[in-house]
């Protein structure tokens, strides 16, 4: 079972680079604002959904291995 949201950590290790995962973070951050969902709205906070991610801005599954990436 995946979980609900990616870090910037987990992005890293999946081969995006630094400016990179933040953009995507960013980006679904931003799409989930336009949604309604103004919690998302702070620019520290540095997890994203998964499934905006995936569908909105990557167009891709991430990978299902990444649950061994360590904080």
């Amino acid at each position: 079972m995946s979980k609900a949201t990616v870090t910037k950590k987990e992005l890293e290790a999946m081969g995006f680079r630094p400016n990179q995962a933040k953009k995507i973070l960013h980006d679904a951050r931003q799409v989930m604002v336009q949604r309604g969902k103004t919690f998302w709205a702070n620019p520290r906070l540095e997890v994203a959904p998964r499934a905006i991610i995936e569908e909105a801005i990557l167009g891709f599954p991430l990978n299902e291995g990444d649950e061994d990436v360590k904080d």
